[in-house]
């Protein structure tokens, strides 16, 4: 398959309501701050990730997914929880119930987070819990 999946089942269900699997991750900096991406398509701040190709497994999606929306390698410590309810409206009128699975990452390399951006992330920054609420 030459096109990622999403592009794949829309091209035969249109905006109709789909089932999608995202894995993301929760990166931490030594001051217990956690990472955060602004998104894209929303223009809103969420935890970086993104959904499973055919034939991915979780850890690998969340890994994958984190390196390419934040430019930070990380490895998968554990697994956080899975969250089946959340029904999403895109702006291009997609619609899907998203099944997320959450892990606790950590860096397997230095970065620098100072100017990375690219179509899917708008800036990342790491946040206080504070100033998340």
């Amino acid at each position: 398959m030459t096109q990622d999946y999403i592009s794949y089942i829309r091209s035969k269900v249109g905006h109709d309501k789909i089932m999608l699997t995202f894995a993301g991750g929760i990166l931490t900096d030594e001051a217990g701050r956690i990472l955060l991406q602004k998104r894209g398509d929303f223009g809103k701040w969420g935890l970086p990730g993104g959904a499973m190709e055919l034939g991915e497994g979780s850890v690998d999606a969340c890994e994958r997914e984190f390196y390419e929306e934040t430019g930070i390698r990380v490895k998968v410590k554990r697994l956080l929880n899975v969250y089946t309810k959340d029904v999403s409206s895109y702006p291009n009128a997609d619609m899907a119930q998203t099944v997320v699975i959450l892990y606790e990452v950590e860096e397997t390399e230095d970065y620098d987070i100072t100017d990375f951006h690219n179509e899917e992330t708008l800036e990342i920054a790491f946040f206080s819990q504070e100033e998340i609420a």
